[in-house]
């Protein structure tokens, strides 16, 4: 079980997800990108009824499904390499101490 406080730094493969554009901020529904299949640093691959999609991170505001409920993100936090987000995660513990 994924902590919803480390999400960001997780690798996000094999999560079901949801997005909408940053740019139509005004609109509250979010619509199913399906099974996120491959995390880039700049883009998000998800496949849906055997349709493969690409979205831009910073592009999007995402939700994505957890075994507790929702968890909603800008995709600006998500940007970078899955392996680089994690070894952030551990400079910042390291610095707390």
């Amino acid at each position: 079980m994924i902590s919803p406080q480390y999400l960001i730094y997780h690798d996000l493969i094999g999560f079901k997800a949801y997005a909408k554009l940053k740019s139509k901020s005004n609109s509250t529904t979010f619509s199913d990108i399906g099974m996120i299949i491959d995390d880039t640093r700049n883009m998000l691959i998800s496949e849906k009824n055997n349709t493969i999609k690409k979205y831009i991170k910073k592009d999007y505001i995402f939700r994505f499904k957890l075994e507790e409920g929702m968890l909603e993100l800008n995709g600006s936090k998500i940007v970078g390499v899955p392996e680089n987000r994690l070894r952030s995660l551990k400079k910042k513990k390291w610095l707390r101490k």
